[in-house]
C-alpha cells in the first residue's frame, strides 16, 4: 500500500516475515500503527474518550477486500480515519491499529489465506495481538467468516466484533459453514454491524432511463414492466441475504443493520464515513455482551426471527428468488413471441 497517512506502515512486524515478502512474489500486507499518545494528566478526566493503540484493550482492525481488488486505493481514506482518528465529529474519537490483508495475485482459497494471516499475526508479537474487529467488504465477507471460524476454536476473546459490509451474497463459504454458523448464532453477544449499498443502482438508472423514453410498441412497455418486476425481485434478495447476516449474533447482542440506498455497490471506497462510524459504534460496543448468557427465551425469540425470514433452508430460498424471476422472463419472452407471430 503506497498511501501514507502520517504513520510509518509496517511491510511486516518482524524482519523475519520481511525477509519473507521481499523474496517471494506474495501479498504485502500493511500494517499501520498510530502514534502513540501521553496518558491524561487527570487519570479521572470524563472527557478523554479516546481510544489508541497504547491501550491494551485497544483492537486491532483487520480489512479483508474483495474480488479483482486489492486494500489499496479503495481502502486508504477508511483506513486513514481510522488510525489517525479523523472520524465524523459526531462520533467517538478512537486511533486504532490496522492492517490491509492482501491475498495477493494468487487468490487463495478462504481456508489458505486465514492459514497464512494467522502465521502473520502469530509473528507480529504486541503489534498484532487480539482483540480483532474483522471489517469486511464484498467476497471479502467469506474470508473473514472463515477467519471467524478458526480463530474461535481457540479462543472467543480474539474477534471481538465485525463489520459487514455489502457481504452476504458472495458465496466462498466451505460446504456446510454458512449454515452451521448461523445455527451456532457464531458471534455469540459480540457486536455486529452490516452495511448494505444499492448493488443494483446503475441497472435502476438505466432502466429509469428507457421508461423515460417513449416506448412505441406494446412489446416495449411489456419489457420494461418485466425488467422493473426482475430489478424488485433481486433487491428483495439482496436484502434478505444481507439481514440474514445479522443472524450470526445472539438476538439480545448488540448489533444493527444499515442501508446506504444512494452508493454502490463500492461502499468502502465511497463511503469510508459510513464504515468508519459503524467500526467505532463496534469498538464502543466491544465487551458488553460479556456475561450475558444463552437462555430459552433468547432461543425462542430467535426461532421466531429465524421463521420471519420465510422458512426452509437457504438453497430452498434462493430457489424460489429464482423461480419468480424465471416467471417473470417466462412472460416477457411468450410475449415477444406473440408480437412476432402477428407481424407475419
Amino acid at each position: 500500500m503506497s498511501a501514507n497517512f502520517g504513520v510509518e506502515p509496517l511491510a511486516s512486524p518482524s524482519s523475519a516475515s520481511t525477509k519473507t515478502i521481499e523474496e517471494t512474489t506474495g501479498p504485502t500486507h500493511q500494517l499501520f500503527l498510530p502514534e502513540p499518545i501521553a496518558a491524561p494528566v487527570d487519570s479521572n478526566d470524563d472527557d478523554n474518550d479516546e481510544t489508541t493503540s497504547n491501550d491494551a484493550t485497544s483492537p486491532l482492525v483487520i480489512c479483508f477486500h474483495g474480488s479483482g481488488e486489492s486494500c489499496s486505493p479503495s481502502w486508504d481514506a477508511l483506513i486513514r480515519s481510522l488510525v489517525t482518528g479523523t472520524t465524523d465529529a459526531a462520533a467517538p474519537h478512537h486511533r486504532l491499529r490496522v492492517l490491509a490483508f492482501e491475498r495477493g495475485p494468487d487468490n487463495p482459497k478462504p481456508a489458505q489465506a486465514t492459514a497464512d494471516l494467522l502465521a502473520y499475526l502469530q509473528a507480529g508479537g504486541d503489534a498484532t495481538r487480539p482483540p480483532y474487529v474483522l471489517v469486511a467488504h464484498s467476497y471479502g465477507g467469506a474470508f473473514a467468516r472463515t477467519f471467524l471460524e478458526e480463530v474461535d476454536d481457540d479462543d472467543k476473546t480474539h474477534v471481538a466484533g465485525m463489520v459487514l459490509v455489502e457481504t452476504g451474497q458472495e458465496g466462498g463459504l466451505a460446504a456446510g459453514l454458512e449454515e452451521r454458523q448461523y445455527r451456532r448464532r457464531v458471534l455469540g453477544h459480540r457486536p455486529l454491524s452490516v452495511v448494505r449499498g444499492n448493488s443494483l443502482m446503475g441497472v435502476e438508472a438505466q432502466i429509469a432511463e428507457l421508461e423515460g423514453r417513449e416506448a412505441t410498441t406494446e412489446v416495449e412497455r411489456q419489457g420494461l414492466r418485466g425488467r422493473r418486476e426482475m430489478l424488485g425481485v433481486w433487491d428483495r434478495e439482496d436484502e434478505r441475504l444481507k439481514r440474514r447476516q445479522l443472524q450470526l449474533s445472539r438476538r439480545k447482542a448488540p448489533k444493527r443493520y444499515v442501508h446506504i440506498p444512494d452508493c454502490g455497490h463500492h461502499v468502502v471506497r465511497d463511503r469510508p464515513d459510513v464504515v468508519a462510524a459503524e467500526v467505532a459504534w463496534v469498538v464502543e460496543n466491544m465487551g458488553k455482551g460479556d456475561g450475558m448468557h444463552d437462555d430459552a427465551g433468547e432461543d425462542e425469540e430467535e426461532e421466531e426471527e429465524e421463521s420471519a425470514e420465510g422458512g426452509g433452508s437457504e438453497a430452498e430460498k434462493g430457489d424460489r428468488g429464482w423461480e419468480k424471476i424465471r416467471r417473470i422472463w417466462k412472460g416477457v419472452v411468450e410475449t415477444l413471441v406473440g408480437r412476432l407471430r402477428g407481424l407475419r
